[in-house]
């Protein structure tokens, strides 16, 4: 409430005190209305909501909303992204609250709640009405009016967000990855309280002959869904064939590393839904701390190589080549960076769900360590 209360009055103060109301357009299409009206919907709902499942979904439609405003503003490479990004909110909230009661507690209505509820009102028109005096306030030509001709210039690529990530302003996406690798320690360090989950615990055996997935034999039968099973058999490959097709054509159509990253991750956490804990190891044989120190040196690399050649730090180079029964390649040394952004994701989300999910479920199935001398 304090917190609040300082951007309420000081923030808040200055933008209703010395400037004019912002000249703006209330939408340009109907479809923007209808998002909006959408959002709006899904984030009243989820503050009305007393069950914890139906209020995370309530949220995720806000997300969900949001990614058709970016779509409708001819922004396909954002809600992508935001839709993946969504997506993997919702399944990671779902895994946290397993251990949490299905219902919120009920609080009786008293004058601290209305007091509460004034400050949440407050600080939302206070932080929409900056959000939109920022926007009315540029004057000056904005930098990114000459991206589209740097793109293809020096960044030989055409999808101007993935050219801009992986080029333009590399400098800002090498240090968010860094910060992805640093985000991704902390969980684990969360929930593991010596190591991180290194000891892969991989099924010990195919499975059975009706098995559709390796380790679905180690899940109790109560909780196994021959449908779910069958799924993600068919989906699971398309997902990751979708990936890599995603990360490769990024650089001139919406995707890139980042977004495939998350489309494997995506299709991991399904194999860990369906099989459990035993099936992700299987899916995934590797540690994912591993994985994100690869990344980032992946990108690290990319990043100096070019100063051995005499170039500048994470400048780019086009590669055209011909391969045998293959033909002309055209490449460019920023997939490389990409390719690390890449494993980064997959690092983080294979840790998010051995942390969340596997190391989780082992210590439920664990029984309780009982003190020494206890049973006498």
């Amino acid at each position: 409430a304090a917190i609040l209360l300082v951007l309420i009055t000081i923030p808040g103060a200055i933008a209703l005190i010395n400037n004019p109301f912002p000249t703006m357009r209330l939408w340009d299409s109907p479809g923007q209305l209808g998002a909006a009206a959408i959002i709006v919907a899904g984030a009243i709902a989820a503050t009305a909501s007393r069950d914890r499942l139906q209020s995370i979904i309530l949220v995720g439609v806000t997300g969900y909303g949001m990614a058709l405003l970016f779509l409708l503003h001819g922004a396909p490479d954002l809600a992508l992204t935001q839709i993946l990004v969504e997506t993997v909110s919702l399944c990671v909230f779902i895994l946290v609250t397993r251990r949490l009661p299905p219902r919120y507690r009920d609080r009786p209505r008293r004058l601290s709640r209305l007091w509460r509820l004034s400050i949440a009102l407050a600080s939302g028109a206070i932080v929409a009405l900056i959000a939109m005096l920022a926007t009315d306030a540029r004057r000056a030509v904005p930098v990114s009016v000459g991206f589209a001709k740097a793109a293809v210039e020096f960044g030989y690529g055409k999808n101007i967000v993935n050219v801009t990530l992986v080029d333009i302003r590399a400098w800002d996406t090498l240090g968010e990855i860094a910060v992805l690798v640093v985000a991704a320690t902390g969980v684990a360090s969360l929930i593991f309280l010596h190591t991180r989950n290194t000891d892969l615990q991989r099924s010990a055996m195919s499975g059975s002959g009706n098995s559709w997935l390796r380790a679905a034999h180690r899940v109790r039968p109560e909780r196994r869904s021959v449908i779910f099973e069958v799924t993600t058999r068919l989906i699971f490959h398309a997902m990751i064939g979708f990936a890599i097709y995603l990360l490769f054509a990024g650089h001139n159509a919406p995707g890139g590393g980042f977004a495939g990253g998350l489309v494997v991750g995506l299709a991991l956490l399904v194999r860990y839904l369906a099989g459990g804990r035993y099936e992700l190891d299987d899916a995934a044989p590797i540690d994912a701390g591993l994985l994100l120190g690869i990344g980032l040196t992946m990108a690290i690399v990319t990043a100096l190589t070019p100063l051995a050649f005499g170039g500048a730090i994470l400048q780019s180079v086009s590669l055209d080549f011909t391969l045998p029964m293959y033909g002309s390649v055209h490449i460019v040394t920023s997939l490389f960076f990409d390719i690390g952004v890449f494993l980064i994701v997959i690092g983080l989300m294979l840790d998010i769900v051995r942390s969340l999910g596997g190391g989780i479920d082992r210590d439920a199935a664990e029984p309780a360590a009982t003190p020494e001398g206890a049973l006498q």
